[in-house]
């Protein structure tokens, strides 16, 4: 079961009033969107987006099992076209907006690549309907454009060793599954050493190459706070420096600019209490933005 992250901590830093009009950017498996809803309402409305069908499907059923079908819509699609979307439900701005942008727990466990726990096609695709794999990253691009990949996305410092050792076993044979990368990855790295898979690093940078994820980020925040009201607020839950860096420079920028208050000078953590109960929290940093 998959468990949301700094739910209160969301809740409370968006100020989230009855009435109001909230966007869940990376909508998921609904946890933060439940809690929304129960702030916002009565008369408040939540667009939920994701650009994973199986999660659009999952949260419409599980929303429309405690509230009605007008105090919500869950679309599928990008968060880059999240003013088109919401303009299609009929509104022109909104009084919160917030970007989850980790995995759930249901995208870990499914078939498509994401983990390398167990046995999957190497997809890690968010949305089953774009054109680049993570296979095809793999099994295609040069040697040195991998490793820089690895390096970019992933911070690898053996990204040079990983991506000669994919180059080697894919002239053998085709590298066509999450098992097999990760023994690679693993066997070029010495093996594991720590708590941490020698293949972490490696899969994420594919996953973030594959869904273009920093460029996603960096073009969307932008358009969200020209989105929200004034004194509206804007939430972004990351969880690794890359796109946490990011973040922070463009709330940076925004805020010399005199477009926004600050509302977290420096990012929220989750208690120890709450890392205890789901350890995916641990790298969790919230940072959240008032519209002036």
């Amino acid at each position: 079961m998959h468990i949301p992250v700094l739910v209160d901590e969301v809740t409370n830093l968006l100020d989230l009033q009855p009435g109001e009009v909230v966007i869940d950017a990376t909508v998921g498996d609904g946890g933060h969107a439940n809690k929304i809803l129960e702030h916002i309402n009565p008369g408040g409305f939540l667009l939920g987006i994701d650009r994973d069908p199986e999660a659009v499907t999952f949260t419409y059923e599980k929303l429309s099992i405690n509230q009605q079908s007008n105090q919500f819509a869950i679309r599928h699609g990008s968060y880059c076209d999240l003013d088109v979307i919401l303009k299609n439900c009929g509104y022109s701005g909104a009084d919160g907006i917030l970007f989850d942008l980790g995995l759930s727990s249901r995208q870990l466990s499914n078939r498509r690549g994401f983990s390398f726990k167990e046995t999957a096609p190497l997809d890690m695709r968010f949305d089953p309907e774009s054109e680049l794999t993570a296979e095809e990253i793999v099994n295609s691009y040069p040697k040195d454009k991998l490793a820089n990949l690895l390096w970019e996305f992933g911070e690898e410092r053996a990204s040079r060793r990983i991506a000669d050792a994919i180059f080697k076993a894919r002239q053998k044979n085709r590298i066509a599954t999450t098992t097999e990368l990760a023994d690679i990855v693993s066997s070029a790295k010495g093996g594991r050493k720590g708590k941490i898979h020698p293949a972490t690093q490696t899969f994420q940078a594919l996953r973030i190459a594959v869904n273009q994820e920093l460029e996603a980020i960096r073009e969307t925040l932008p358009k969200a706070i020209d989105l929200l009201h004034p004194s509206g607020r804007l939430a972004v839950i990351s969880y690794h420096s890359l796109e946490d860096r990011i973040v922070k420079q463009q709330f940076r920028n925004l805020y010399k600019q005199g477009q926004i208050n600050l509302i977290t000078k420096k990012p929220v953590r989750a208690t120890r209490s709450e890392i205890l109960n789901n350890p995916r929290a641990r790298s969790a940093k919230l940072r959240v933005i008032e519209k002036i």
